[in-house]
């Protein structure tokens, strides 16, 4: 009888905080797990001592769920050892370096991904498809509500990397870039971007909780991203504004509506939550990984996109 050990194939995953822990119990039935973390009592693999282009068998993917700050060193490992990936996001907070990552990614023809779940939901696509076919006239505006008490959210914000700013904490990489990377699934490629931000509520913690976020698409279309984390209720809604009609989404409930004249109506329900997002990011890019073809976001686009929001 065959060992189900031995059919399993390794992943590893660089980081072992709350994101970390979530990709493990996503993962863990299916695939043998090593964990890297900076603390020796969590890790039990050393990726200082793996050489990883020698054993690029060793593992079939990685996980990087470090701080934006350190993104730049594991990727570059995996990228040069011909290692696929996934990244959380912000992909980085400081641009320098990544042209020579993304040459060993083309060079290795491996398979990347930046970790946004909300283009893999069922109702951003289907918002899509919607836009696509003309029903709303001409895509014109985008705009984005991404507001909530984060403090409530996370409780220990003090301690993580959200207290500092060199960590892609404060709102603008730790919130809003979820709606910019989402407002170019619509846009396409951006021309440029102008960010405003402010620390308007919270004492304890020096980082902006208020932003605004101003995009110039390529293709002559405006996006405009709106967020606070000090306020009640929690608000993630996204807005397309056409030539004839508009088409609002609210995340939380869940609900498509389109809006003309004095009318609005529900057009569609959706039952999905973020953890639904999350685990439907896995599934497509465990697909890409066989097929050799291009997740939603990779890391291209983000350095492309990121680049602009310095």
């Amino acid at each position: 009888m065959v060992d189900i050990l031995q059919t399993k194939k390794k992943i590893l995953i660089i980081g072992y905080g709350a994101m970390g822990k979530r990709y493990e119990n996503a993962l863990q039935k299916n695939f043998l797990i090593d964990i890297y973390d900076k603390n020796k009592k969590i890790r039990n693999v050393n990726i200082n001592n793996i050489n990883l282009k020698k054993n690029k068998n060793k593992y079939y993917f990685a996980i990087i769920s470090t701080p934006a700050n350190s993104h730049l060193k594991y990727c570059s490992i995996c990228a040069k050892a011909g290692l696929s990936f996934i990244v959380e996001k912000p992909l980085f907070i400081k641009k320098n370096g990544w042209h020579d990552v993304i040459n060993h990614i083309k060079k290795n023809k491996i398979v990347t991904s930046v970790a946004y779940p909300r283009r893999y939901g069922k109702a951003y696509n289907f918002i899509k498809k919607i836009i696509k076919s003309g029903k709303i006239g001409k895509l014109k505006i985008i705009k984005s509500n991404y507001s909530q008490n984060f403090r409530i959210l996370r409780k220990d914000y003090k301690k993580i990397y959200y207290s500092n700013e060199n960590n892609s904490g404060g709102i603008i990489y730790d919130a809003l870039s979820h709606h910019l990377n989402l407002q170019s699934f619509y846009g396409g490629k951006i021309k440029n971007i102008t960010k405003v931000k402010k620390r308007l509520e919270f004492k304890d913690v020096k980082v902006s909780d208020t932003g605004i976020v101003i995009i110039k698409f390529k293709k002559n279309i405006l996006g405009l991203i709106f967020g606070n984390q000090f306020q009640s209720p929690n608000i993630d809604e996204i807005e397309f504004v056409g030539s004839k009609k508009n088409l609002i989404y609210n995340r939380i409930d869940n609900k498509i509506f389109l809006a003309w004249d004095k009318k609005k109506k529900i057009i569609k329900r959706f039952n999905e939550n973020y953890e639904n997002l999350f685990k439907s990011q896995l599934d497509d890019f465990l697909k890409c990984l066989k097929k050799k073809s291009l997740p939603k976001t990779t890391v291209a686009e983000e350095w492309d996109n990121l680049i602009k929001l310095k």
